[in-house]
């Protein structure tokens, strides 16, 4: 069974110097328009699907050697949170980290598998542990499976978006990939078979310049999204906005134009990117539609932070394999 460990925590408003060293900001990796369906529907085909490639790893668990993965491996997990990212609107520009900070993960994905067991703070009696590996775990998002390569590589990076588990109501994964200012990352991963799948992905900072997110965030994004990167096993949606105060917010939606049941809220918990509302909406689906779907939420109660008190914005599921209505929002085909 699949499973993540708890998003790392970093109260970011309380502690401004670990924002003091701006990284440079990168050339977008990843990018197309979120609001338009066709870049939509060709990003998933020809962007997200290519991204599984083969892990090249070359260590060993049972020698307690973390090996390295391929380039290309770790470059398309990177590359996966910049879809993600993209698709939420923000800059696709997350680059890795050229220092010791991938090998740290590698080393921390390493103790993972070889214990069978997750922590931010793995003791050092635990099997493979390094002073390297223990360091990167706490500044990581942390998952581990086995039978299948769903917490390695670029499938962990759909596990944290789509944040599952009864300890991740905060959907703090999410969060921390999809926090504006995130700039470089490095990623540690151990594939399965016949060793425990494990991936560390270095996600607190040092950060970037924040870019320019009028709307807050929201996860699933407004605009148009493929059906399959849905968070279909959390059932969690989000939305994100730097300092405001969501306390007293509540949310409605409609699919189709046709009032949806009261959702209920997770805990609201800061320190994990920004300030951040979850829900669990009634009556989504998470199947492969037979038409566009649309989903209007509507969240109303909202304070600081300069946010506006309601927001409003649509979610488009598609199948990106069919084709859509004839009108985009450019007004052509």
């Amino acid at each position: 069974m699949p499973e993540l460990g708890p998003a790392p925590r970093l109260q970011v408003d309380a502690v401004p110097q670990r924002l003091a060293q701006p990284q440079p900001v990168a050339p977008a990796a990843v990018s197309f328009n979120p609001l338009n369906r066709n870049e939509v529907a060709l990003a998933y085909q020809n962007i997200f699907v290519p991204q599984l490639v083969p892990s090249g790893w070359n260590g060993n668990v049972g020698s307690c050697n973390p090996g390295t993965t391929s380039a290309a491996y770790h470059q398309a997990t990177i590359d996966r949170v910049n879809y993600f990212r993209v698709q939420a609107g923000l800059p696709g520009n997350v680059t890795i980290f050229n220092g010791s900070e991938p090998a740290g993960t590698q080393a921390a994905a390493l103790i993972y598998s070889a214990q069978h067991a997750l922590s931010h703070d793995p003791p050092s009696n635990w099997a493979c542990w390094t002073q390297a590996g223990h360091d990167a775990a706490a500044k990581s998002n942390i998952a581990l499976s086995y039978g299948s390569d769903t917490a390695a590589g670029p499938n962990a990076v759909v596990m944290y978006m789509d944040d599952p588990g009864s300890g991740n109501g905060m959907a703090g994964h999410r969060r921390w990939l999809l926090y504006p200012p995130q700039a470089q990352m490095a990623s540690g991963s151990i594939p399965y078979n016949p060793q425990w799948a494990a991936n560390a992905l270095w996600v607190l900072g040092p950060f970037g310049s924040r870019p320019a997110t009028p709307d807050g965030v929201a996860w699933p994004p407004r605009g148009y999204v493929p059906w399959q990167v849905l968070p279909k096993t959390s059932n969690r949606w989000s939305f994100s906005w730097q300092g405001a105060n969501f306390s007293a917010a509540t949310v409605s939606m409609t699919r189709n134009g046709v009032p949806l049941g009261a959702p209920t809220y997770e805990t609201i918990a800061n320190g994990y990117g920004d300030n951040t509302l979850v829900w669990l909406p009634q009556g989504v689906t998470y199947v492969q539609p037979a038409a566009d779907v649309t989903y209007h939420v509507t969240i109303s109660g909202i304070s600081g932070g300069g946010a506006p008190s309601t927001i409003s914005y649509d979610v488009i599921v598609i199948d990106p394999y069919a084709p859509g209505d004839l009108i985009f929002d450019n007004g052509f085909d």
